[in-house]
C-alpha cells in the first residue's frame, strides 16, 4: 500500500467515530439551546403576555421561590411521592421478578401480558384508570368495591384518594418495568454460590438475604435510579387525572412549573422552578450513581 493510500486510510479511521457520532451530536446541541434559554428566561421578569416589562432580576426568581407556600408543598409532595412510589415499585417489582425466575406454568405467556402496560403511552393509561376511577358514586373500581360491602371513593376528588389514584397509576404503568430489569439480573447471576449455600444448609429466606439481594444490588440500584429520575418530574400521569388537584394535593415541581409558564404566563418564575428541578434531578441522580458504581465493584 502506497503511503497516499495509507494515509487516506488513517483519515478515514481517525473521521469514522465522529460521523457515527455526529447525530447524537446534532440531537445534544439541539437540546442544549432550549436549556440555555430556559436558564436565560429563569433570570429574567419575562411575562408571556407583556413581553414589554422583560428586565433582568438576576436571583429574584430563585429568591422567591423560598417565600412561595406553593413551591414548598410542591417539593413535599414531590420528594415523598418519589419516595413512597420508588420503594413500592421496587419492593413489589422484586416480588415479581421472583415469581417469573421460579419455575412456573404458563411462565413466558405471563412474561409476555407484562409488557402490555409499556406499550400504552402515559398519557392514556392515565385517562384509562380515570374513567375506571370515576367520581364518587361512578367508576368500574368502586362499583367492585361495592361488592365487598365497600363504601364509594372518591379517588380524584378528595386529597388523599387523588394522591393514591395517582400512585396506583405511576406503579401499574411502570412496574413491568421494574419487574423485567430485576428478572433480567437474576437470570444473569452466577449459580456457584447458589449450590454452596445450598450445600451450606441455607434455607430460601437465607438464600435471598444473603445471596440474591447482596448479587442483585447493582441491578436494584440501576431500577431505584430509573425510577427517581422519572418520578421526579413525573407530569402526565399527574395532568390527565388530577391537574394538580385538588387543592394542589398533587401538584409537584413539574406541574407548577408549566403553570407558572403557560398558564399564567410568568415565564420567568415557571423556568427558575424548571431549573430548581433540574438541579435536583441531577444531584439525586449523581448520588445513586456513585451508589451503583460501589455495588457493581462490589460484586465484581
Amino acid at each position: 500500500m502506497s503511503t497516499t493510500r495509507k494515509r487516506r486510510h488513517w483519515r478515514r479511521e481517525r473521521l469514522l467515530p465522529y460521523l457515527l457520532l455526529a447525530p447524537a451530536l446534532v440531537l445534544l446541541a439541539g437540546m442544549v439551546y432550549p436549556f440555555c434559554l430556559g436558564l436565560y428566561y429563569s433570570f429574567t421578569s419575562y411575562w408571556l403576555q407583556y413581553p414589554n416589562r422583560f428586565r433582568f432580576v438576576w436571583l429574584d426568581n430563585y429568591i422567591g421561590l423560598v417565600e412561595e407556600p406553593l413551591f414548598v408543598r410542591a417539593l413535599e409532595f414531590t420528594l415523598g411521592f418519589t419516595l413512597v412510589a420508588v420503594v413500592i415499585q421496587v419492593g413489589l417489582g422484586l416480588a415479581v421478578a421472583l415469581f417469573l425466575h421460579a419455575r412456573i406454568p404458563g411462565r413466558a405467556a405471563i412474561r409476555a401480558l407484562m409488557l402490555l402496560p409499556l406499550m400504552i403511552p402515559p398519557v392514556i393509561t392515565a385517562l384509562m384508570w380515570k374513567i375506571m376511577l370515576g367520581s364518587t358514586n361512578a367508576g368500574i373500581l368502586n362499583y367492585l368495591l361495592s361488592f365487598l360491602g365497600i363504601d364509594p371513593v372518591n379517588w380524584l376528588g378528595s386529597t388523599q384518594g387523588a394522591i393514591v389514584s395517582v400512585l396506583i397509576i405511576d406503579t401499574w404503568g411502570n412496574l413491568p418495568f421494574v419487574s423485567l430489569i430485576l428478572l433480567g439480573g437474576l437470570q444473569a447471576l452466577p449459580t456457584e454460590p447458589y449450590e454452596a449455600a445450598r450445600v451450606d444448609g441455607a434455607g430460601p429466606i437465607d438464600i435471598l438475604r444473603y445471596v440474591t439481594l447482596p448479587l442483585l444490588s447493582p441491578f436494584i440500584v440501576l431500577v431505584v435510579l430509573f425510577r427517581t429520575m422519572d418520578s421526579l418530574r413525573i407530569f402526565d400521569v399527574i395532568y390527565a387525572t388530577t391537574l394538580g388537584g385538588p387543592n394542589d394535593a398533587t401538584t409537584n415541581l413539574h406541574i407548577m412549573a408549566y403553570q407558572y409558564s403557560f398558564q399564567w404566563y410568568q415565564m420567568g418564575k415557571g423556568m427558575a422552578q424548571a431549573i430548581v428541578l433540574l438541579i435536583l434531578v441531577v444531584i439525586i441522580s449523581y448520588l445513586l450513581m456513585r451508589l451503583w458504581n460501589r455495588a457493581s465493584e462490589s460484586t465484581a
